[in-house]
C-alpha cells in the first residue's frame, strides 16, 4: 500500500466510513501570519507526502451533509461515488496536451484550469475507493525513487480506475452539461474525441513528493503518469492532434464544475 493510500485509509477510518460525521476545523487564530498567494512550491507542493496530507486534511475536511464532504475546493459525494471541483476555461484554441490543470500547472496547453489542489482531489478519490498505484510502476516513469525524464507521450495505457468526466455551467437558458469528450476536438479525424473512458491512475510519488501536486497536472489527453487522470482512447500517444472544441466550450470567465464519477 502506498503512502497516499495509507493516508486515505486512515482518513476513511477517522470519518467512520464517511457515514457518521466529519470534524469542522475552527478558523485559525488571528495572530497566524497569512499565507503568500504564490505557486504551492516550498509552501505546499514540496512538503513530504505524509506530513503534507496530514496538515491539509486536518485543516480543510468537513461534512456538508450526510454523505457529502468537502476537502478544500473539492466536494465528495459518497452516494454517487463522484468528486466535483470548480474550473474555468483556460485555452479556447491551439494544440493541447491536458484537459485540466491547476492555475500554476501547464496552462499553456490545457483547455480548463482550476484552483483545486491535486492533494485534495486524490484524497477524495481514495476515500471513494480509488486504487491507482500512486507509485513509479508506470511505463516510462521515474524509477527506483530517483527523479528522471518521463517518456511522454507513451503508447502504453496506464493502470487505474475507470472514470467518467462531466462538465457543466450555467447559461441564460438554464444549464449546459457535457462530457469532457464533447469539449475536445481530434484534428486527425476532424471530429470530437471518441466517447471512451478515462482512467484515474493517481499520479506518482518520487522521493516522498506527490508529483501531481508539484506539477499541477490533473487530467491529461496524452499519456502522462504524473497527472491524476489519463485519456485511454485512440490517440493518447499523440500530442499533435488535440484541440479545444470551440462549438461546445464554456464562455470565458464563466465558472464551470468538473465532476469525476467512478464507472462500475
Amino acid at each position: 500500500m502506498t503512502p497516499t493510500q495509507k493516508a486515505g485509509v486512515w482518513l476513511l477510518l477517522s470519518l467512520g466510513g464517511l457515514i457518521v460525521s466529519a470534524r469542522q476545523i475552527p478558523p485559525p487564530a488571528t495572530n497566524t501570519p497569512p499565507k503568500e498567494a504564490t505557486k504551492p512550491g516550498a509552501a505546499e507542493g514540496y512538503k513530504p507526502m505524509e506530513s503534507s496530507m496530514t496538515a491539509l486534511t486536518n485543516a480543510q475536511l468537513h461534512m456538508v451533509e450526510p454523505g457529502i464532504f468537502e476537502i478544500g475546493k473539492v466536494r465528495l459525494d459518497q452516494r454517487r461515488r463522484s468528486v466535483t471541483l470548480p474550473a474555468v476555461l483556460d485555452k479556447a484554441q491551439g494544440l493541447m496536451e491536458y484537459f485540466l490543470v491547476t492555475t500554476y500547472g501547464k496552462t499553456h496547453e490545457s483547455i480548463l484550469k482550476t484552483e483545486a489542489l491535486p492533494y485534495h482531489i486524490h484524497l477524495a478519490m481514495l476515500l471513494l475507493g480509488a486504487g491507482g498505484p500512486g507509485s513509479a510502476e508506470f511505463p516510462g516513469s521515474p524509477t527506483n525513487g530517483v527523479p528522471g525524464p518521463v517518456i511522454h507521450p507513451s503508447k502504453e495505457t496506464l493502470p487505474g480506475n475507470k472514470v467518467a468526466i462531466e462538465v457543466k455551467w450555467k447559461t441564460p437558458e438554464g444549464e449546459a452539461r457535457h462530457s469532457a469528450q464533447d469539449l475536445i476536438f481530434k484534428n486527425d479525424s476532424r471530429a470530437i474525441m471518441e466517447q471512451g473512458y478515462w482512467v484515474y491512475n493517481g499520479s506518482l510519488i518520487v522521493q516522498n513528493k506527490f508529483l501531481a501536486q508539484m506539477d499541477g497536472s490533473i487530467i491529461s489527453l496524452v499519456t502522462d503518469p504524473v497527472a491524476l487522470i489519463n485519456n485511454t482512447g485512440p490517440g493518447h500517444d499523440n500530442d499533435l492532434i488535440w484541440e479545444p472544441n470551440a462549438a461546445s466550450l464554456p464562455p470565458a470567465n464563466v465558472p464551470v464544475e468538473v465532476t469525476l464519477t467512478f464507472l462500475k
